[in-house]
């Protein structure tokens, strides 16, 4: 209904540029996602714009923000995580979503395959068995001995139960225990640490999800107060003090993400583009942090590494 001014409410007014919703737990996603998007030509504001909302892994908290995206409506919604995609598939089955960090879309029911997604969506995957398998080496690797590795990740969520269960697969082949602790929200964080001394814990692997990506500067904190070796998925804990990081280069995955959302936003259907998956790895090692714990990085570690703090 037109407002006595005759003004169109700004809620039900089209733009005439793409209007792209956005949904994700972190503000580096959408740093990456806008300079993505700038390299393949969109300019915030000029040739594209960007409706963003902030929200946790709950139903709760996803289901409004993604409804209230829907009835803008937006063009395109983005969304970052397993819940989300899960939430997002379920808020519209007409408005195309590109996913960002499902870590295997299939087995969580967010695509029919990966090759074919059908329906209304389509995106990126973040996680790779064998990238975690190889993490967990690099950290024994610079841990000899440890028989007792902690894994720190909501396994509520569908994505860290991925990663726990291709940590534990790959540790069984090598004689190493991965135990889950119980995160289940940002409150257990400092528990979960204190039992670590009196567990056998020797080091810890760190899992993406909500719950650690916002805590990363006290889970790094504790990690160092404790003396613990940790493993972390992605390079900014590493460059925020983290002993070592391997994982997807996120910025390249963010690319990923742009160029789908322009084949869609130019006529191609989210069910016609086949899901992506990581092929670029970063490994980075703060050698300032392995000094603090009195840790010898490898040369071979060093020579690998695509990036090191020192």
């Amino acid at each position: 209904m037109l407002g006595a001014c005759g003004c169109v409410p700004p809620v039900e007014r089209r733009s005439k540029i793409p209007r792209l919703g956005f949904v994700s737990p972190a503000s580096r996603d959408r740093e990456l996602f806008v300079q993505a998007l700038r390299g393949i030509g969109y300019v915030e504001g000029r040739s594209i714009a960007i409706e963003s909302r902030t929200a946790g892994e709950s139903d709760e908290q996803l289901t409004p923000a993604i409804e209230e995206l829907a009835r803008l409506p937006a063009d395109v919604i983005v969304i970052a995580g397993t819940p989300a995609a899960l939430a997002a598939k379920r808020t519209t089955g007409t408005i195309p979503i590109v996913f960002f960090s499902v870590g295997d879309p299939v087995v969580s029911n967010v695509v029919a395959s990966l090759a074919r997604p059908g329906g209304n969506v389509t995106g990126v995957t973040n996680v790779s068995p064998q990238a975690i398998g190889k993490g967990l080496e690099y950290l024994l690797q610079l841990t000899p001995g440890v028989t007792r590795v902690a894994f720190m990740g909501n396994l509520a969520n569908p994505g860290s139960r991925l990663q726990f269960a291709a940590a534990q697969s790959a540790a069984a082949t090598i004689g190493v225990q991965i135990v889950d602790f119980g995160l289940r929200d940002a409150g257990d964080i400092d528990r979960i640490f204190e039992t670590f001394s009196n567990s056998g814990v020797k080091a810890v692997m760190v899992g993406t999800d909500a719950i650690t990506i916002n805590n990363q500067a006290r889970i790094v904190d504790l990690a160092a107060r404790y003396r613990l070796p940790a493993l972390y998925n992605g390079r900014d804990f590493a460059l925020a003090g983290g002993l070592i990081s391997y994982g997807p280069n996120y910025a390249a995955l963010w690319e990923r993400v742009a160029d789908l959302v322009d084949k869609i936003l130019h006529g191609r259907a989210p069910g016609d583009l086949p899901v992506e998956q990581p092929t670029r790895f970063d490994l980075v090692v703060n050698t300032k942090t392995a000094q603090a714990l009195d840790i010898t990085v490898p040369q071979a570690i060093l020579a690998q590494a695509t990036e090191v703090v020192r």
